[in-house]
């Protein structure tokens, strides 16, 4: 069994504070989509990872998205989603702000539903929003998409399976790690999470081959010169890319979407294509 880790006294402030903001900005924000800088195209990054029971298998991760209203450039991350031919889809939490965008978070995730199984879980936006864990649930099912919340399903790939392991929000403390199945020789087991502060939860007998997540936005906002200042809490460091540890291989996704600000500076939104080889 993981150990359960204490909240700080900090992580409680700046939790209780982001709770506090994210809705009368998020809904204010979203009554002038113009004002939306920097957001509009996205760069798609291809991550390879050996296993022998998934060469020629791909998948896309997707995380981030705040969708409380239907953009054009939705529709351009739909195409590029279409045109990378998954297998399987992963979205890594903070779907929305306010439950004013379950309709249009659910007329994106219908469309990727279409183009591929849809796994994901909930961030920290998501269980600000007030729409609670039963309502994801109802709406998922409805649209057949597999919400993850401390639970795993397991596909079969043919000739081995790949196990989806999707955790609810570590930022928040809410991660239970005793659904990660034990180790088989023919499993690929992957870990969904929203922020990159799992890789502190994660212990050796977790028998984990590779974790997606998000939570950071890349920062956001980049400064040329000046180290990266705007991170909220449950990152620890991570910015962005690869973290590893002596046995695990952490992915933070820069997502799609904006915190608190509708703008990105240098740090364009991404899309993550995870691509299986030979070992």
């Amino acid at each position: 069994m993981s150990r359960r880790r204490t909240v700080s006294w900090p992580d409680h402030v700046r939790s209780f504070i982001g709770y506090c903001l994210s809705e009368p900005l998020y809904r204010a924000f979203s009554q002038v989509p113009h004002w939306e800088w920097g957001l509009s195209d996205h760069d798609v990054s291809t991550l390879t990872h050996p296993h022998t029971f998934l060469v020629g298998r791909r998948a896309v991760h997707l995380t981030d998205l705040h969708l409380d209203r239907y953009h054009p450039r939705h529709d351009r991350i739909v195409e590029s989603v279409r045109e990378l031919h998954p297998d399987w889809i992963f979205i890594t939490g903070d779907l929305l702000n306010v439950p004013e965008g379950l309709p249009h978070l659910f007329r994106f995730l219908e469309q990727l539903r279409g183009i591929a199984p849809l796994y994901m879980t909930l961030g920290n936006h998501d269980h600000y929003s007030g729409v609670p864990v039963s309502q994801f649930s109802e709406l998922a099912d409805r649209h057949k998409i597999t919400l993850l919340v401390n639970q795993r399903v397991i596909v079969s790939t043919g000739n081995g399976e790949l196990a989806i392991v999707g955790v609810d929000d570590p930022s928040l403390h809410r991660a239970d790690l005793r659904c990660v199945p034990p180790r088989a020789d023919s499993r690929f087991t992957l870990l969904l999470a929203h922020a990159p502060n799992i890789l502190d939860y994660v212990e050796s007998q977790h028998a984990i081959d590779l974790i997606l997540c998000g939570h950071s936005h890349g920062g956001q906002w980049r400064v040329p010169g000046i180290p990266t200042f705007w991170l909220p809490p449950g990152c620890n460091g991570r910015v962005a890319g690869w973290h590893e540890t002596d046995r695990h291989r952490l992915y933070v996704n820069r997502g799609l979407g904006w915190s608190f600000l509708p703008f990105r500076l240098n740090c364009r939104p991404e899309i993550a294509v995870i691509e299986w080889i030979q070992e």
